[in-house]
């Protein structure tokens, strides 16, 4: 029996079978845009400084899938749109998620295994030649997928033995049915066109406004304190170890933004979440240098000053003043490289030129997306001006806050 000629049409179309990679796409960037904004809240070492990987290698995934959706026609517009989005009930109960663990077990556990079931599905109808270049982007999405639901598993096992955290029975249960519809919602999802949010995003208990100190570390309120002018190299490589450590605010700062940016085009997101991971790499620098030296970062400790203060700034500002930091800072960056090398330590050399590398290219970032966000946002000031106010800032609020230490070490 012949089938219907429109359901026929539609059935056949690869821009129909396109559309679920489009949803799938659009929603998993939401996702772990939720995860990346409860980064600054793990209190588990460990957890948190593996958490931004996660974070790149999800959108890593997803930039994959956006690419075979425009090969098949579907429309991709330069523009993110956050509220037109599949699951937006979903993605905001997440939002709410009262701790960690609430966070690990409803939306690194229990939605993708949805999104799991939900390719599953796809692939099932459309399992033959005809789609055939889709099959491995999906499998790899799969795969990455259980990946961070096992590393969930395993995050959730140490929170409970650890510091006796475990899920809220009644929130989880709540998302697992929401989270049973996603199969269908991401097949069939068309959205009309959604108003832009351009505005930094407040949903649940998100952005977080301060940042967890982990477990057995000791508080630093003003860092650490600073060299004298006569340090010798064993005092500059320690301290050059433990700043490089701070810089774990750096990636609570961009974890946070992530989450918390008004709706930019895609890949402003996917660039942001590189300089999330390359700033977690960075403090992980630090730890690694802090092991040569025979201690811990635990031991050296953190702050979390310049990430508080950072979150009372717009998305905009906030940027910008992480942009400029990092282009004033090649100076000392490079007199830091010269420094180990003449003393043959080959761990802070590679630290300072991988982190000399990774920086070039965040302020690159800078330049490309800070004008874009002026537009975004419809802010009044110029590129020029919102630079001026992110130096100012920095000299006035940010060093201001750290003097204490150095105040305290000059007596």
């Amino acid at each position: 029996m012949s089938a219907e000629p429109a359901a026929l049409a539609q059935e056949v179309s690869p821009r129909q079978r396109g559309l679920f990679l489009k949803n799938l796409a659009d929603f998993q960037t939401e996702l772990v845009r939720i995860h990346a904004g409860f980064g600054p809240g793990f209190s588990v070492w460990a957890q948190r400084k593996e958490l931004p990987m996660l974070v790149f290698r999800t959108l890593r995934r997803v930039q994959d899938l956006r690419l075979r959706g425009r090969e098949l026609g579907v429309s991709f517009a330069d523009m993110h749109l956050s509220e037109g989005v599949a699951a937006r009930e979903l993605l905001h109960a997440l939002c709410g998620a009262g701790s960690t663990a609430d966070l690990l077990q409803a939306g690194m556990i229990i939605v993708p295994e949805a999104l799991d079931t939900a390719i599953a599905a796809y692939l099932k109808r459309n399992d033959s030649i005809y789609d055939l270049p889709s099959v491995p982007l999906l499998e790899a999405s799969r795969e990455e997928l259980r990946a961070q639901s096992a590393w969930a598993r395993a995050a959730l096992g140490v929170l409970a033995r650890e510091a006796g955290e475990r899920p809220d029975v009644a929130y989880v249960t709540r998302v697992q049915g929401m989270a049973e519809a996603l199969p269908d919602v991401l097949a069939h999802h068309h959205a009309p066109a959604p108003e832009r949010v351009r505005a930094g995003r407040r949903i649940g208990r998100l952005p977080l406004a301060s940042s967890v100190l982990p477990a057995g570390f000791r508080a630093l309120p003003f860092g650490p304190e600073p060299l004298s002018a006569e340090s010798e190299y064993r005092d500059r490589e320690r301290y050059h170890a433990i700043n490089f450590l701070q810089e774990v605010q750096a990636a609570d700062s961009c974890a946070s933004m992530l989450f918390e940016a008004p709706d930019m085009p895609w890949d402003f997101y996917f660039d942001l979440s590189r300089h999330l991971w390359d700033e977690s790499r960075h403090a992980m620098f630090g730890e690694k240098k802090l092991a040569d030296l025979g201690t811990t970062a635990a031991e050296a400790g953190l702050s979390s000053t310049a990430y508080a203060l950072r979150q009372t700034l717009t998305p905009l500002d906030r940027y910008a003043a992480l942009a400029t930091q990092e282009a004033d800072a090649f100076p000392g960056k490079h007199a830091g490289l010269k420094d180990a090398v003449a003393h043959g330590d080959s761990v802070s050399a590679m630290a300072w030129s991988y982190d000399i590398a990774d920086e070039t290219q965040h302020v690159r970032f800078g330049n490309k997306w800070i004008p874009v966000m002026i537009e975004q946002t419809g802010e009044p000031r110029s590129f020029d001006q919102v630079k001026e106010d992110a130096v100012r800032w920095r000299a006035t609020v940010l060093a201001e806050a750290y003097k204490p230490a150095a105040a305290s070490f000059a007596r």
